[in-house]
Order: structure tokens, then C-alpha cells, then sequence
């Protein structure tokens, strides 16, 4: 099984290729009502599918994922962008993907 290293949350760990975002949740005793959201470059992507690999996600490229709870506060500019509260309001696909707040397009 393949590995590759990641950021979750600022702590810097390594994930299997096939990893779900269950699985993720689980090994890091996130709730259950936290939504991951995967920074890629210049891409953000709200994952809303738990059961399926990461690797067949754009969210799979990412090097930076966030847990976001709904009563969380805004930690930075990607967890404040309003597209994660519309992505969260009406998921159209296992993820949504919009461009990374900050960067010109």
C-alpha cells in the first residue's frame, strides 16, 4: 500500500492512498458532522462522499485537509470562503471543487 504525506489540521502525518475520509475521521477523532476540506494548489475541494478513496478525488492531490464543523470559526481565508457553506448547502457530486480564495485566477 502506498503512502504519501499530508497536513491534517497542521499536523503533518502520512496517508494510505486508498484512505477515506472515514477512515481519516476515525483515526483522528473528528465528529462525525466534520466536513473535510482538501487544499490543492490553487483548488479547494469540500468532500462530501465518506466511503470513497481519496486518491479518486481531486481531493486525493491535496497536501493540506481541514476538519470544519459547522460552530467552528472561520480558522483561516480557505475555512471562511463562502463556496464550503454553499458546497455544504447543495452537494451536486461526491466532492465540489472551486478555486482557492487568495490566489488570482
Amino acid at each position: 500500500m502506498e503512502t504519501r504525506w499530508a497536513t491534517v489540521d497542521g499536523v503533518h502525518l502520512q496517508l494510505p492512498d486508498d484512505c477515506t475520509v472515514e477512515q481519516l475521521r476515525d483515526e483522528l477523532h473528528k465528529p462525525e458532522d466534520a466536513v473535510l476540506v482538501a487544499v490543492t494548489g490553487d483548488l479547494v475541494s469540500v468532500v462530501h462522499t465518506d466511503d470513497r478513496a481519496l486518491s479518486e478525488m481531486v481531493a486525493g492531490c491535496a497536501d493540506t485537509y481541514y476538519f470544519r464543523r459547522p460552530s467552528d470559526d472561520d480558522r483561516n481565508e480557505i475555512l471562511g470562503a463562502p463556496e464550503i457553506e454553499r458546497a455544504l448547502a447543495d452537494p451536486t457530486d461526491d466532492e465540489t471543487t472551486f478555486p482557492r480564495p487568495g490566489i488570482d485566477h
